[in-house]
């Protein structure tokens, strides 16, 4: 008897869950639409957003790749796109939100206080937003250039890998990769080393004071004009910089590509010592300052 009741009470139990269940899906509303149909025209929206805005995303990436004139940095465009594509989906959001009948405007109060405490816990990160549009709108860096960035917490420097909507990543000669956030990149002082496409260097090279200095800058400027990787019609100098203590200080001055900068600039000090040589041309060293000090 017991039995009987107990599986009588756990049938009508299903059965009211099951009447439930029925009438919340399948009853059609107001509208004449019951809630499965809703469902299922929700997930062929979200099924079309995705086609949708994965189409965009590709025609926005062909189309600034063939637009006329100077290509667009893949920075910018990446960055765009990514923020193109974030409102195409919470357009899509608000519109499966609006299929399946969620009252938006009863939760305004909730959404008020959360919009307010996810502002205030993550206003660095809308700082870095705002400030990566800054970059990228002001064109301050762009991708593949060579840069210095010095601020409060020290200074870093590398190629520019990408520009992100929070984070500015740069990567080292020596293959580090480092993360910079893009407020700190507005505040900081930028030094750009590739814009111009071409670099000056500055090599100083200490001679005797008993050389002859019109031979000295003679041989350096030789070295200046039988290197191919120096610019001919930049400004090329060779003068005394500096009278030391015991040496006079030559500065080396010509103008190379960015490319060509590190390769030219150490290449120097073997050609400055083999043609020092040739010439007899004394380079002090600090044993012989430690000698006459005798």
């Amino acid at each position: 008897m017991k039995s009987g009741l107990i599986f009588e009470n756990d049938y009508s139990w299903w059965f009211q869950f099951w009447e439930k269940t029925r009438v919340f899906f399948l009853v059609p509303d107001d509208s004449g639409m019951n809630y499965l149909s809703r469902i299922g025209i929700a997930i062929g929206i979200i099924v079309l957003a995705w086609l949708v805005i994965k189409f965009i995303g590709f025609l926005l990436k062909r189309t600034f790749k063939i637009k006329k004139g100077p290509e667009i940095d893949r920075s910018a465009k990446s960055f765009f796109v990514t923020v193109i594509k974030s409102l195409l989906w919470i357009a899509a959001a608000f519109l499966v939100a609006a299929v399946l009948k969620f009252d938006l405007t009863s939760a305004a109060g909730l959404l008020s206080a959360v919009a307010v405490a996810l502002g205030l816990a993550l206003q660095d990160l809308i700082g870095c937003l705002f400030s990566g549009i800054l970059l990228l709108q002001q064109k301050m860096i762009k991708t593949g250039e060579y840069i210095s960035v010095t601020n409060t917490y020290g200074s870093s420097e590398g190629f520019v890998e990408n520009v992100h909507l929070f984070f500015t990543y740069l990567r080292t000669p020596q293959g580090q990769i480092i993360t910079i956030p893009n407020n700190s990149m507005t505040k900081a002082t930028i030094t750009n080393y590739s814009r111009l496409g071409k670099r000056r260097i500055d090599y100083d090279v200490g001679v005797a004071y008993d050389t002859d200095i019109e031979l000295a800058k003679s041989v350096l400027k030789d070295i200046m004009d039988t290197d191919e990787r120096v610019i001919p019609d930049e400004d090329k100098q060779v003068y005394v910089v500096k009278l030391d203590s015991y040496s006079v200080q030559l500065r080396f001055r010509c103008w190379t590509s960015f490319e060509n900068y590190w390769p030219v600039y150490n290449d120097l000090s073997e050609k400055i010592l083999i043609a020092f040589r040739k010439n007899k041309i004394y380079i002090p060293s600090s044993t012989d300052i430690a000698v006459t000090k005798k």
